[in-house]
């Protein structure tokens, strides 16, 4: 035994990289709570050169202490199981405080983490996180827990649940078998429960947020360069290691991911509209009578037509609004500025679309120039014959649009040419050579006047 001189000075302490920083770290750990890993980012980039065992070891010493309930832990095989859960946020967005719900998924055997944030959660927004989560993953576990959350299950009963309609499709699209859990049993699904407290200490505290998209760009960053690579403290691997070893065991992935979206067929009137729960949200004038689908999901409704989406909208929480975007008012107002030089045309063509065009102007108001316009593109593209004899058909029925004159034309054969069918002056041949600026820029009633007499002129000397 080394003895100690009487009267010797004790030795200090050696100076340890942590000291300056000590203050900083009382701040993060014991105020907001912060991992000691989380602490460890903050602090490098204050200057901290130290490392982080040291760290560890200090922000445990000072942290407050809660008392835990004791539960049994349990592992389970590669590629057996998944957790899902919600929880609540308030976030910070710009300075306002705003609630966010966050879908969280986890792996059982690998601890890989998939998380998403939303307005709210349906059933819509809860099974696209699904689809999500598998894609990212490359497979599906199969079976996946749950508490019985109304967006997972409908109804309760002693030996059975009923599970929303649209989540049984993406239970069976997929091929998993979905456990819900008894009312109250938290340990069951513990492993993502513990991931929502990783999530909130590590990424959400202490953090700001431009909006949601921001929050959510943040997220899957933070899932790729922190959750992802850390070494798990039970495991002490990586996620993204243990993920790849789980891989195999999952179940593939089907040809096409599950669509769940809510989806309806739309036609657009004639304010260029789609409704959607009472309110109407704009299109293109173009689309005008045509018939879109509109995709509804996680707060934003995309118009599509033929597989094209053609107009994006946030939903609002209004009833009977109506909201138009500004290239679709700009548009409708480019052709309504030239509908007069549009009608001036369709006049020429004979006594029939003097008629059709006050059954247009009837029908469909303001929009009637729209009709106009496609009916002489349609000319151009089949013969002023067949589309005069399809207006003098339509308006017979009263069907007066320009998709009832498309139709027709699409159904009947050529029909011979009838003097009276035509305007004492021969009308254009090729409609859209002098009307192409028709819906773009307006001309003058002249112009067009000094291009039909220089074509009669012409025809006549042939």
């Amino acid at each position: 035994m080394r003895r100690v001189r009487k009267g010797a000075k004790k030795r200090r302490p050696r100076p340890s990289k942590l000291d300056a920083f000590k203050p900083v770290i009382q701040e993060l750990v014991v105020k907001k709570d912060l991992t000691a890993i989380r602490v460890l980012r903050e602090i490098r980039a204050l200057g901290y050169q130290g490392g982080y065992s040291v760290l560890k070891e200090y922000a445990r010493s000072i942290r407050r202490r809660s008392r835990r309930r004791p539960h049994l832990r349990f592992e389970t095989d590669k590629g057996r199981q998944g957790q899902v859960d919600l929880s609540d946020y308030t976030v910070d967005f710009r300075g306002r405080a705003s609630e966010v719900v966050c879908f969280s998924m986890i792996f059982a055997y690998s601890r890989w983490q998939f998380i998403r944030f939303t307005l709210a959660a349906n059933a819509h927004s809860v099974c696209h996180s699904h689809v999500l989560a598998f894609e990212k993953a490359g497979g599906a576990p199969h079976e996946m827990l749950y508490d019985r959350m109304k967006q997972v299950v409908l109804e309760s009963y002693a030996d059975h649940v009923v599970f929303h309609p649209l989540f049984a499709a993406l239970v069976n699209h997929y091929g998993f078998k979905a456990i819900p859990l008894a009312p109250g049993y938290k340990e069951g699904k513990g492993k993502v429960e513990a991931a929502f407290k990783f999530v909130f200490s590590d990424f959400l505290k202490g953090n700001t947020f431009h909006d949601l998209e921001d929050l959510n760009r943040k997220a899957q960053a933070w899932l790729r360069d922190i959750a992802w690579v850390r070494t798990h403290g039970t495991t002490q691997e990586r996620p993204i290691d243990r993920l790849d070893e789980e891989r195999p065991y999952l179940i593939p992935l089907p040809a096409r991911p599950f669509v769940a979206a809510r989806i309806e067929e739309r036609l657009v009137g004639h304010d260029f509209c789609v409704a959607w729960d009472t309110n109407r949200y704009s299109v293109s004038p173009s689309f005008v009578g045509r018939s879109v689908q509109a995709l509804a999901l996680d707060g934003i409704l995309d118009i599509y037509l033929e597989g094209q989406i053609i107009a994006r909208h946030p939903l609002r929480q209004t009833r009977h609004r109506r909201y138009i975007l500004p290239e679709h008012e700009s548009e409708f107002r480019q052709h309504s500025t030239s509908r007069h030089v549009l009608q001036e045309q369709f006049l020429r063509l004979g006594e029939i679309a003097r008629t059709f065009a006050d059954g247009l102007v009837k029908a469909h108001g303001g929009a009637a120039g729209y009709h106009i316009s496609e009916i002489l593109k349609l000319a151009d593209r089949v013969g002023m014959p067949r589309v005069l004899e399809a207006m003098r058909h339509a308006a017979r029925y009263g069907a007066f649009s320009h998709t009832s004159v498309a139709r027709i034309v699409r159904g009947k054969q050529p029909a011979r040419q009838r003097a009276s069918s035509f305007p004492s002056e021969s009308p254009p041949q090729n409609v859209a050579e002098y009307l192409k600026a028709s819906g773009y820029r307006q001309r003058s009633i002249e112009h067009y006047e000094r291009l039909l007499k220089e074509k009669a002129r012409k025809t006549g000397k042939k």
